[in-house]
């Protein structure tokens, strides 16, 4: 791979982009022959580390005189001692291997950066198929090398295979000999493991890569204002629970009441929040189920549901209506009952709200919240109901949310409906799907080039069945 200048392309068709790519390959291609190198160094002295004991065995370790010094007495004595010495070289090789096997995973990996940027500007150039397969030997794909070199680097995996399992039969043979066992079954599949150990680690490192290294099979998805219609919904109760009036259209802000010349007050959202049909009601984004079951099964995808409902807030019931929300949240659940009596709250202010996950906190909306995507049978793998600060995406504050869960996980896809958590999600997922909604249009100009805005769920479909 030899080094690009920027003089190798034609002054009209050069670009900031050109010039990024010109520099990251001048970059990557460095990186890639210094971690060779590094690989060569690691197995030298591994070799030597390897050959050190039995160097250290022909010199000083003369059968005669360790039957004079007492120190073959003591071997066959205590035989686990030398048995555990043998096996440490075996697990130090094993140990090696493992990290020798990340170093050639990483060099592979900047190969195939090499080639995508190959790929680029041979498709820049406008060279025909067979003019292009004349001038470049080197591949165009970033799916090559495969990480598994069969018929390559197991070379290497075999010969660390062979000297550990070398180490390993004699640390078996000489605790079995000491002890006067028969070398019977058992002994040979104890040392018939070790060889096979270094290839199925090997085979585990660069399956890893291949499959999950980098990036995941998991769409997160965010339920209100993405698997449901809550525009409509809310201007619908807040008629039912105050009387007033709000064209759903107008919604260009959330929350509601920060919509300029608007007559939606606090204490109004809370009167529709706090009010559980709100939250058992609410209609069904259209499609969303049938593409997410599409997604999970026709796809492969795993389905991740993130929501944040900390409802119901009993201090923000209407006073002259506490009675009557207190009923209707009854009619959802027992646990409405401790809620009330402020049992909830006490066990909250000592374990806080991060140490009751699924006991008590938050038990009736998730009640709700289950019952409602079971209705319309919507398909996922995991449910993740966020605590604390669920704003933030810094790892030193103690929360959990869609940002820290989608980094610990590597989630691939994340469809959002706010415009503050898309940009944030940018920056950890691969695509961010932003739901278009009248209340995520600020600022929309300068969305992340991996945010995309979309109308349905049809469009998230169709995009990642022919990007993916």
């Amino acid at each position: 791979m030899s080094p690009l200048s920027t003089t190798d392309l034609s002054p009209t068709r050069k670009t900031a982009f050109d010039e990024f790519l010109i520099a990251e390959y001048n970059n990557i291609s460095q990186a890639h022959f210094n971690t060779v190198t590094s690989i060569s160094e690691f197995f030298k002295h591994y070799t030597v580390f390897a050959s050190l004991p039995i160097s250290v065995a022909v010199i000083f370790l003369k059968p005669a005189e360790l039957e004079k010094s007492g120190i073959l007495k003591f071997l066959m004595e205590f035989p686990l001692v030398p048995t555990i010495l043998l096996w440490s070289v075996t697990l130090i090789g094993l140990s090696v291997l493992g990290y020798i096997v990340n170093l050639r995973c990483d060099a592979l990996l900047y190969a195939r950066t090499v080639n995508g940027i190959r790929k680029y500007f041979s498709e820049l150039s406008r060279l025909s198929i067979d003019d292009l397969n004349r001038i470049l030997a080197l591949p165009r794909s970033i799916q090559f090398p495969l990480y598994v070199e069969p018929t390559y680097f197991v070379f290497v995996v075999i010969t660390f295979a062979l000297v550990g399992t070398a180490y390993f039969v004699a640390g078996c043979y000489f605790y079995w000999t000491a002890n006067n066992w028969p070398l019977d079954v058992s002994f040979w599949l104890l040392v018939g493991f070790c060889p096979w150990a270094h290839l199925f680690l090997y085979a585990w490192l660069g399956n890893h890569r291949e499959r999950e290294y980098l990036h995941g099979y998991i769409v997160g998805i965010d339920i209100d204002g993405v698997l449901n219609e809550h525009r409509e919904h809310f201007s619908k109760i807040l008629e039912i629970r105050t009387g007033k009036k709000l064209d759903a259209k107008l919604i260009t802000r959330i929350p509601v009441r920060e919509i300029p010349g608007g007559d939606v007050s606090e204490s109004d959202e809370h009167a529709v929040f706090n009010w559980p049909s709100y939250w058992r009601d609410m209609p069904v984004a259209p499609n969303a189920s049938t593409i997410i079951r599409k997604l999970r099964n026709l796809l492969g995808y795993r389905i991740w549901i993130f929501t944040y409902r900390g409802w119901p807030q009993p201090e923000t019931f209407p006073r002259t209506r506490a009675d009557e929300y207190w009923r209707s949240w009854r009619e959802v659940s027992r646990w409405a009952i401790l809620e009330k009596w402020g049992i909830v709250r006490k066990i909250e202010s000592r374990l806080g709200e991060r140490g009751l996950p699924g006991l008590v906190g938050g038990r009736l909306i998730q009640k709700i919240t289950k019952e409602w995507l079971r209705k319309y049978e919507f398909q996922y793998d995991n449910m993740i109901v966020e605590r604390g600060n669920t704003h933030t995406a810094d790892p030193l504050i103690l929360t959990r949310n869609r940002f820290l869960t989608s980094k610990e996980r590597k989630i691939r896809v994340f469809v959002e409906d706010d415009l503050n958590n898309a940009k944030k999600l940018a920056d950890i997922c691969g695509v961010v799907f932003l739901i278009d909604h009248p209340y995520n249009q600020l600022d929309s100009s300068q969305l992340p080039v991996n945010v995309i805005r979309v109308k349905s769920w049809q469009d998230i479909y169709d995009f990642l069945r022919r990007a993916f």
